[in-house]
């Protein structure tokens, strides 16, 4: 991390290949970004961490409640994972980093679930468009030196192929700071190694290359754009 923070980028967007149930007994890239790069962007100056989550609090009836149990099955994401969230805003709190979360309104749940069934695309679009919103408000805020964010492989992408351009705020906020914007995706091999769809990448073939025990692997796979691989654990 040192090496790809040398530029000074202003703002550092991090996405993760998420974890699912079936892979929870392998340590998550959310549970690794909080031990080992979190410390890291600290020593570096972040000062503000925006995270993709959001409190859920019952008030918008079941709208709500449908809405946050169609995306919990759709991700089938582990339990853990909220746990994991948590810590990692705890650890940014308690290191000086000022975290933030996106804010979800009831008429956001009502435009997501507006025809008995969760609309997906409406809920890529207000994502990006939430985290986009708090990372603008981060870079506003006084004493605010470099802003990171943590959230999905695809929202943070500086050149999204057209079908996904829609979803990806990395290009709107790239040009408002100038450019001093770094992607670097995360990526845990026992979770992508069976994934056609990411061994298509070109990316991946770099990396298999270049793989090494016990190593962490960095591919650039564009100007500002980079992919990380944590060492396998087993």
């Amino acid at each position: 991390m040192q090496a790809l923070l040398t530029g000074s980028p202003r703002v550092v967007a991090f996405g993760e290949y998420h974890q699912q149930k079936k892979t929870v007994r392998i340590p998550s890239a959310l549970k690794r970004f909080t031990h080992e790069i979190l410390p890291a962007l600290r020593a570096s100056g972040a000062t503000d961490l925006v995270a993709e989550t959001w409190i859920t609090t019952g008030s918008c009836g079941e709208v709500e409640r449908k809405s946050v149990a169609q995306v919990d099955k759709v991700s089938q994401r582990p339990a853990t994972t909220e746990d994991e969230v948590v810590t990692l805003l705890r650890r940014a709190k308690q290191s000086g980093i000022e975290p933030r979360i996106l804010q979800i309104a009831c008429k956001d749940y009502q435009a997501m679930f507006g025809n008995g069934q969760l609309d997906f695309d409406r809920l890529l679009r207000l994502t990006r468009d939430q985290l986009e919103t708090q990372i603008r408000a981060a870079l506003q805020r006084p004493g605010s030196r470099m802003v990171v964010s943590y959230g999905g492989a695809l929202h943070n992408d500086l050149h999204p192929p057209a079908d996904l351009a829609p979803y990806a705020f990395g290009e709107a906020v790239a040009h408002a700071v100038d450019g001093k914007y770094l992607e670097v995706d995360l990526y845990v091999p026992e979770y992508i190694e069976k994934d056609p769809s990411i061994r298509r990448e070109p990316w991946y073939q770099q990396y298999r290359r270049a793989y090494r025990p016990k190593v962490t692997i960095v591919i650039e796979r564009g100007p500002g754009s980079y992919a990380l691989v944590f060492p396998r654990r087993r």
